[in-house]
C-alpha cells in the first residue's frame, strides 16, 4: 500500500464518523434536513475510506488546509482573549493586592559560599 493511504483512510473515518454522530444529533434535535446532508456526507466519508481511501486525498488535502488556517486564527484570537480577560485581570488584582509570586516565600535563603580549599582550582585536579 502506499504511504498516503493511512491519512487519507484516517480523515475518512474520524471525519465520517463525527459526520454521522452530528446526522444523529441534528435528527434527534429535529433538523431532518441537515441530519440527511450529514448522513449522506458521513456515509461517502466513511465508505470511501474503506473502499477506496485514495479518493479522498484531495478532500483530505483540503481539510488539513482549512484546519492549519482555522488553528492559526484560533490561537492568535484565543490567545489574545485569554491574556486580556484573565491573565492581564488577574495581574493587576495581583499587584493591587502586593502579591509577587516570584518573591520566595523565605526571604533567608540556605545559600552558602564555597569553602577557601573548594575554591581553588587545585582541589579539582584528583578528585579520586
Amino acid at each position: 500500500m502506499p504511504a498516503h493511504i493511512p491519512t487519507e483512510r484516517s480523515f475518512g473515518l474520524s471525519v465520517g464518523s463525527v459526520c454521522l454522530a452530528a446526522s444523529a444529533l441534528f435528527l434527534w434535535r429535529g433538523y431532518p434536513t441537515v441530519s440527511l446532508v450529514l448522513l449522506v456526507v458521513g456515509g461517502l466519508l466513511v465508505g470511501l475510506a474503506l473502499v477506496a481511501p485514495s479518493a479522498l486525498r484531495v478532500p483530505s488535502r483540503y481539510w488539513w488546509r482549512f484546519a492549519q488556517m482555522l488553528g492559526w486564527v484560533n490561537t492568535r484570537v484565543l490567545l489574545t482573549l485569554f491574556f486580556a480577560l484573565v491573565l492581564t485581570p488577574v495581574g493587576v488584582l495581583m499587584r493591587l493586592f502586593g502579591r509577587n509570586p516570584l518573591q520566595p516565600a523565605q526571604p533567608e535563603t540556605s545559600w552558602s559560599p564555597y569553602s577557601a580549599r573548594r575554591r581553588n582550582p587545585k582541589h579539582y585536579d584528583q578528585m579520586f
